[in-house]
């Protein structure tokens, strides 16, 4: 028997019938029956007297229950005292990154981070230059581009951001949308400039159209968001941003060329601190979370944190 099956031993023996017991569960009535039967089969007994009126218990039944119970309390006791620990959490973290990560990977997760952790203070530092973790300039980064080089960091790496090419579906109605990297010429391209103009998906773009016609440029991906949504050409974007906008559509698949390195950076002599820990570990499970469900936000599946000096 796993521990599991107990859980469906207690709810039938409490709820004294499959039907309820599957509507505590979560699960069909049809489950209830056939884990019921697999278990009495594993263990060779029988737990439970079907009668017209429904389940009645055993007396191997009525201990498996008891037992189950007891789990129950012991599991119920644990999560008092997580959450207990965690409401003893406190303090502040100053976290520096993009206008676009912050948009679309951290604040979407922020909400459940403040309910799990109400004694932690997250400061954000909107920057598109890179602050200085070591100098302590801010605790956290999360940034994407190359592996972070220097000392005094510790790194994880965590799931490549990809980009491709967008446009509005105004534009692409008017105008048609390239099909791959070669039809991308002829087209009207909205820029990169400053800083996110050394972007290697923006210089991928930008050789891909030499003599395309560029009359807007921008230097941020917030604003490149707008100017693609108000149909003024094509442009670069990462999937989980280009992707959540209902009034963009992708030109084609993400070229693997473009893939770019994500990097969750903290400054090494604080990166034990409890209440640092906390956000590093649930911005690497938030992460990854919403990279394997395909950039739902909702979806965010805890995975074990991976250090890299």
């Amino acid at each position: 028997m796993q521990w599991n099956d107990l859980l469906y031993i207690l709810a039938v023996v409490q709820t004294g019938s499959a039907l309820r017991a599957a509507e505590r569960l979560g699960v069909n009535q049809a489950t209830v029956l056939r884990r019921l039967d697999a278990i009495e089969a594993a263990a060779g007994m029988q737990f439970f007297e079907r009668r017209r009126s429904g389940l009645k218990p055993t007396e191997i039944g009525a201990l498996a229950a008891q037992t189950a119970m007891r789990m129950e309390c012991e599991a119920q006791a644990f999560q008092n005292a997580l959450a207990a620990r965690r409401r003893t959490l406190a303090g502040s973290v100053r976290l520096t990154t993009s206008v676009g990560l912050a948009d679309r990977l951290v604040m979407p997760g922020m909400r459940r981070f403040q309910a799990l952790y109400p004694a932690i203070t997250v400061e954000l530092l909107i920057a598109d230059e890179k602050l200085d973790i070591a100098r302590g300039e801010a605790d956290v980064a999360l940034r994407a581009g190359s592996g972070p080089e220097g000392g005094g960091i510790v790194a994880r790496r965590l799931p490549d951001a990809h980009w491709t090419v967008y446009c509005s579906r105004a534009y692409a109605a008017e105008h048609g949308a390239p099909q791959d990297r070669t039809a991308i010429h002829g087209h009207q391209v909205v820029g990169l400039d400053g800083q996110m103009g050394r972007l290697p998906a923006w210089l991928w773009l930008r050789d891909s159209a030499p003599g395309a016609v560029m009359r807007f440029r921008s230097n941020s991906l917030v604003n490149l968001v707008s100017n693609l949504k108000a149909g003024l050409g094509l442009g670069v974007l990462p999937t989980m941003i280009g992707d959540a906008e209902p009034e963009l559509v992708r030109c084609f698949p993400p070229p693997p060329e473009l893939a770019s390195e994500l990097w969750l950076i903290v400054r090494e002599e604080i990166k034990a601190q409890p209440h640092v820990r906390a956000l590093t570990d649930f911005l690497d499970h938030y992460i990854r979370g919403v990279s394997s469900s395909g950039g739902d936000h909702h979806a965010a599946t805890p995975a074990a944190p991976r250090d890299a000096t």
